[in-house]
């Protein structure tokens, strides 16, 4: 077999691209799947024994985006923090984990068009086998426009919409569990124990009912050992959790503390308020049940409607005709 440098020559645009493609799959499972750990704890040992101004607990602050990041990744820094918190809990802790985040959902919408006109490129080349070049071949090509843009979508578009629905998830069972948590906080004071210890005792006790405020508990307490500000570690425990009752909560904290009035008293207060919203959420939801029940039932009965008054008119007209 002879090495044709003509046909080489004809098709050298097509092995650059399928070449591309390569290079940009490679790249992308490199991405994914090596993460050196190593230097994750390396840089987190780094940041501990910096000095007293570094009191992150192991977390490099995060460089401003810079270019397209900068166009990509949100301006809410609430949306950002959970962003940054759910891609912690999948094992991405990287100071720029939302950088990276936006640029693999970037690299994930271009790379399906790539692989769809590469494969394409291929096939007009010979270097795929002849029963599926010829099927690429004879495969409309308008039908291949219409993969390639809802592939790219859905690369675009699935990540952030996967992420988004587990931040909504994760929040509605912290509003779910809060009560009860802020309820197990205001018993603990008051029968003696001090915030701190409260703190970490209802963040032991309700890690099997709500395992996301345990977390945020425990975690809140061990930046506070850690020479943390109390001030600054509740209200980044409030962004993390991003939900208003416990925005709410930490100002309520820290306003106690800092003028000095009774913490007992200002946990029943707003435990107190806490249930009462509650029950308004309750009876809200309970109330909108009856407008979303004749939507649905207008859509179910509507049709059996129609038939029933259409069908003798249409007999009628077709005996008739």
């Amino acid at each position: 077999m002879t090495f044709d440098q003509s046909l080489f020559a004809d098709n050298a645009l097509y092995y650059v691209a399928a070449f591309a493609v390569v290079l940009l799959m490679s790249g992308g499972v490199g991405f994914l799947m090596l993460r050196d750990r190593s230097a994750m704890r390396m840089r987190g040992i780094a940041a501990q024994r910096s000095g007293p101004e570094a009191r992150s607990l192991a977390r490099t602050a995060s460089t401003a985006p810079r270019g397209l990041a900068r166009a990509l990744i949100p301006d809410d820094p609430s949306e950002i923090a959970q962003i940054q918190f759910q891609l912690a809990k999948v094992g991405f802790h990287h100071a720029n984990a939302v950088q990276h985040f936006f640029m693999v959902r970037l690299l994930l919408a271009v790379l399906p068009p790539l692989l769809v006109f590469g494969g394409f490129a291929l096939a007009r080349a010979g270097l795929l086998p002849q029963d599926m070049a010829q099927v690429v071949l004879d495969f409309p090509r308008l039908g291949l426009m219409q993969i390639a843009a809802v592939t790219a979508a859905a690369g675009f578009y699935g990540p952030s919409y996967l992420l988004k629905s587990r931040i909504k998830a994760r929040q509605q069972r912290i509003r779910n569990a809060f009560p009860n948590a802020l309820d197990l906080l205001q018993i603990s004071v008051e029968a003696g124990m001090g915030l701190d210890s409260a703190m970490s005792r209802v963040g032991s006790e309700i890690h099997k009912v709500s395992p996301e405020i345990a977390y945020e508990l425990l975690t809140l307490q061990n930046e506070v050992s850690a020479g943390r500000d109390r001030e600054t570690a509740m209200f980044d425990m409030a962004e993390r959790m991003g939900v208003d009752e416990a925005k709410s909560f930490a100002l309520v904290i820290v306003q106690s503390l800092e003028f000095g009035t009774s913490l007992t008293s200002a946990l029943r207060t707003y435990a107190a308020e806490m249930r009462e919203y509650r029950e308004l959420a309750a009876q809200e939801k309970a109330n909108r049940l009856p407008v979303q029940m004749s939507v649905v039932m207008s859509f179910l009965m509507l049709p059996a409607l129609f038939l029933i008054t259409l069908t003798p008119i249409i007999i009628r007209y077709t005996a008739i005709y």
